[in-house]
C-alpha cells in the first residue's frame, strides 16, 4: 500500500475510533486532531516492523506517538481501541541498562505497563487498547500497526503590520472559543520607521498562573527587553520604545478560557515641545500650513512655582473627533487632569486657566484628513 493510500485509510480507521473535532483543519491531511492532547494522529492499517514503523512516521513528518505520562496512555487508549492489532508505541529496550525508555529518552514509568510486563519477551513495546490496557514487552521484527504523531497548526502568530502599517488587532488562537492547552505561539508586530507601539487590550481572559503572554521590545524573545507579562489582573496597556514588539502565549496542559483580544497601534516617536519663561505661543506642526499625518506631538508649558497660566486658542481647524488636542492641567497626563479633548472647525477661541504652574497637551492626527490645525498664547498670571 502506497503511502498516501495508508494514511487515507488510516484516518477512516481514527475516524470510526473517536470523534473528528474542528483540529482536523490544522492537522495534514489524513491526520485527525485530539482535544485531549492537542496533537494530531495516524494509526496505520498497513503493518510494519518497530523500525519501519519508525522510518514511516518520520518519512509522513511525524513521529512514533509515546507516552509520557499516566494521562497519555489513557487518552492512547481511546485513540486505539478499535484496532484489531496492538500498534507500535515509541518505547524501546536499553540493552545495557535493561530498561525501556521512549525515543525522546525519557524513562518509561512502571504505572502504564499491562501486569508482569514488561517481560522478557521482546524489547520493543505495543499498546493494548482493550481492558486490561497498558504497554506489553513486544519483539521488534513483529508486524504492528504505526501509530504516528505530530504538532498540529494550532497557534494563529506569525508577523503582523508592516513597515506602512499603523494600528491591527490580535486574538487568540480561536477566539472567543477556548484556546487550546499545550500552545506556544509566537507574534511579532512591525510598525513603520521612526514610531513606536501600544497595545492594548479588549478581552483577556486565560488560566491565571499557568497560562501567559508575555510582551517584548524588539523583534525576538529577549529577556533584556522585557515589558511585561498580561494577566486578568494586569490589562494595562503596554508600550515599546522600537517599532517591533514580540508577544508570546504559552498555555499549559490543565485548563483554558476564550482567551484575549488586543489591539496595536504605531505612534510616531517626536521630541516633546517645552516653553518657560513668563509668556509664549505654541502651534500644531507646520502650522499654518497642514499639520502631518499620524502626528504625536507632546507640549509642555512650565512656569515658576505659585504662578499659574492663562492659555488662549485663537485658531482652531481640525478633522473632527480622529485629529484632537487634549489639554491636561500639570505635567501629568492622564483622565483625572484631563481639561478638554478639542477637535473639529468650531473651538476657538477658547481658554483656561491652570490650577497650578504647568499646562501638558498631545496633539494627535491620523490618516485621513489634515487642515492647518491651530494656536495658542499663553501669558503667566
Amino acid at each position: 500500500m502506497s503511502p498516501s493510500n495508508c494514511i487515507f485509510a488510516a484516518a477512516l480507521l481514527l475516524c470510526s475510533t473517536f470523534a473528528c473535532v474542528a483540529g482536523d483543519s490544522e492537522c495534514p491531511l489524513g491526520w485527525t486532531f485530539d482535544a485531549s492532547t492537542t496533537d494530531c494522529y495516524l494509526l496505520t492499517t498497513e503493518l510494519y516492523s518497530f523500525d519501519e514503523a519508525k522510518q514511516f512516521c518520520e518519512s509522513v513528518g511525524g513521529q512514533m506517538a509515546y507516552i509520557d505520562f499516566t494521562t497519555k496512555r489513557d487518552d492512547y487508549v481511546v485513540l486505539t481501541n478499535g484496532s484489531f492489532l496492538q500498534p507500535w508505541m515509541g518505547t524501546r529496550r536499553n540493552l545495557t541498562t535493561g530498561k525501556f525508555y521512549n525515543i525522546n529518552g525519557a524513562y518509561l514509568s512502571l504505572s502504564v505497563w499491562l501486569k508482569n510486563e514488561p517481560s522478557a519477551d521482546g524489547d520493543c513495546a505495543t499498546l493494548r487498547g482493550l481492558q486490561p490496557a497498558g504497554l506489553k514487552a513486544t519483539p521488534c521484527y513483529k508486524l504492528q500497526p504505526a501509530f504516528c504523531y505530530q504538532s498540529p497548526a494550532l497557534c494563529n502568530g506569525g508577523n503582523f503590520g508592516g513597515l506602512s502599517v499603523r494600528k491591527g488587532s490580535i486574538k487568540s488562537p480561536g477566539f472567543p472559543v477556548q484556546y487550546y492547552n499545550n500552545l506556544n505561539c509566537n507574534y511579532l508586530i512591525t510598525s513603520p520607521n521612526n514610531t513606536y507601539i501600544t497595545i492594548s487590550f479588549d478581552v483577556f481572559k486565560i488560566e491565571e498562573w499557568y497560562d501567559s503572554l508575555t510582551i517584548f521590545d524588539g523583534d525576538s524573545k529577549n529577556y533584556s527587553n522585557y515589558i511585561g507579562t498580561v494577566s486578568s489582573y494586569n490589562k494595562e496597556s503596554f508600550e515599546t520604545t522600537s517599532n517591533k514588539a514580540f508577544l508570546v502565549f504559552k498555555t499549559d496542559y490543565r485548563y483554558t478560557d476564550i482567551g484575549w483580544s488586543l489591539n496595536w497601534e504605531a505612534k510616531t516617536i517626536s521630541t516633546p515641545i517645552t516653553q518657560t519663561g513668563s509668556n509664549g505661543t505654541m502651534t500644531s506642526p507646520n502650522y499654518p500650513m497642514n499639520y502631518d499625518p499620524y502626528t504625536e506631538q507632546i507640549y509642555n508649558i512650565n512656569v515658576a512655582y505659585g504662578f499659574n497660566i492663562n492659555m488662549t486658542i485663537d485658531t482652531f481647524k481640525t478633522e473632527q473627533v480622529h485629529d484632537y488636542l487634549a489639554i491636561y492641567d500639570g505635567r501629568i497626563r492622564n483622565n483625572q487632569t484631563l481639561v478638554a479633548k478639542l477637535s473639529g472647525m468650531q473651538v476657538a477661541p477658547w481658554s483656561f486657566r491652570s490650577s497650578g504652574s504647568a499646562i501638558s497637551m498631545v496633539f494627535v492626527s491620523d490618516g485621513s484628513l489634515q487642515y492647518k490645525g491651530w494656536q495658542l498664547t499663553w501669558t503667566i498670571c
